[in-house]
């Protein structure tokens, strides 16, 4: 059996057998919307409804980052120091008793390490990365009408989406504003989402503790009849003793045209992959994270990659807003790549945050990464990335 598919195989056989025995637990009240996820946007944390039921809010987020030991490595020679801002503009307004319209801008500056100074596999920096156009800078992020039907037990959002806002979710670690900054720790690098396109999704609640999603997305506006990207996941949600848990299971086809990587001549219709995202509470301030997926080896430089780790609530040192986060992943490389790296590695990531809450708006968060053999190659001298990150909610 692949090794890849048997790891995956017996942590779903473990969330499974954990979530049945948990299905006879009570649980107090049904959840009647999104299934649950670490909420991104700003508009379901911040204040009271505005003009007539709009929700209006906004958030900054400034990040700096420098390097250290990256001089030892060919390009570039020297060690950098390099920042991003970006700000984001929400309104939501509920339509009727069931339904909900929502749209988003972001605006931002700062090409990021990833595109100037040190490209991995797994990302440093997920809050964004702006090229310096207009176009790029100032963008609608989402636009998107939203349905629920049958008490709230099936909900259809139609519009431009981001799929991230409901596949691959995970409680610890999904968002690059308030979370783990790398890339790879908001979501899956293994999982070819397309960005913010035209798109559906549907989820099903059969029970308080179930959510079933499909998601169907184009990356082409003048080609709508071409849906690219599907997905499915179905999450178990038990609640042992007051302790939430989230056990994901997702599955993805991407239907754009691939080149085999030991073939450059040989095509393939699509590519496609499966993996899980699960988090637990293991005590009311600590939560611990996996992830994993898998995606075809004749396709991808990287066909697996995982990640775990934990959040710890500053409660245990009386600053309950407060939140210590810890996380390690590897990128495993294909190995149809594996044979034509000269020095082949597969690429680590480790990171270590603490946000400290100023206030209800503001959080500042020191951050440091470690990277090893960065894309796959082992001559790659490790480098850490020391940053600081401030968020600013209104």
């Amino acid at each position: 059996m692949n090794k890849k598919f048997f790891i995956i195989f017996v942590l779903t056989v473990f969330v499974v057998s954990f979530a049945s025995v948990s299905l006879a637990d009570d649980i107090e009240e049904r959840v009647k919307a999104l299934e649950q996820h670490v909420d991104k946007h700003i508009t379901h944390a911040e204040g009271p409804a505005l003009m007539n039921g709009i929700d209006i809010a906004t958030g900054i987020t400034m990040s700096v980052q420098t390097t250290s030991g990256h001089d030892e490595n060919t390009v570039p020679s020297e060690d950098s120091t390099i920042g991003i801002i970006s700000a984001d503009f929400e309104v939501s307004k509920s339509l009727g008793d069931n339904g909900l319209a929502f749209f988003s801008f972001d605006a931002g500056d700062g090409s990021g390490l990833d595109t100037s100074i040190l490209s991995t596999y797994w990302g440093t920096n997920g809050d964004g990365e702006y090229d310096g156009t207009a176009a790029d800078n100032f963008t609608l992020l989402e636009a998107w009408y939203e349905h629920a039907f049958v008490n709230g037990m099936v909900v259809f959002t139609v519009g431009k989406l981001d799929m991230t806002n409901y596949f691959d979710g995970n409680n610890v670690a999904n968002d690059g504003s308030t979370q783990f900054l790398a890339d790879g720790f908001v979501n899956s690098v293994g999982i070819e989402f397309f960005g913010n396109n035209p798109a559906v999704r549907l989820t099903i609640s059969p029970h308080e503790m179930v959510d079933i999603s499909f998601g169907a997305q184009s990356n082409d506006w003048n080609n709508l009849d071409e849906m690219n990207f599907y997905i499915g996941e179905a999450v178990i949600k038990p609640k042992i003793g007051g302790l939430e848990g989230n056990y994901r299971i997702h599955a993805w086809t991407n239907m754009t045209n691939h080149f085999e990587i030991a073939d450059t001549e040989t095509d393939q219709e699509h590519d496609s992959g499966y993996g899980i995202s699960l988090d637990q509470q293991i005590t009311d301030s600590l939560t611990l994270f996996v992830r994993a997926d898998s995606a075809d080896k004749k396709l991808n430089e990287i066909d697996f990659v995982w990640s775990g780790g934990l959040a710890v609530s500053g409660s245990l040192w009386n600053r309950s807003s407060d939140v210590l986060g810890i996380a390690y992943g590897e990128a495993q490389l294909s190995s149809d790549h594996h044979d034509l790296q000269t020095d082949p590695g597969d690429e680590t990531h480790f990171e270590a945050y603490y946000s400290v809450a100023v206030n209800e708006h503001v959080a500042i968060s020191p951050d440091v990464q470690i990277v090893t053999n960065a894309n796959g190659d082992d001559s790659f001298e490790t480098v850490w990335i020391w940053g600081l990150r401030g968020q600013f909610t209104y």
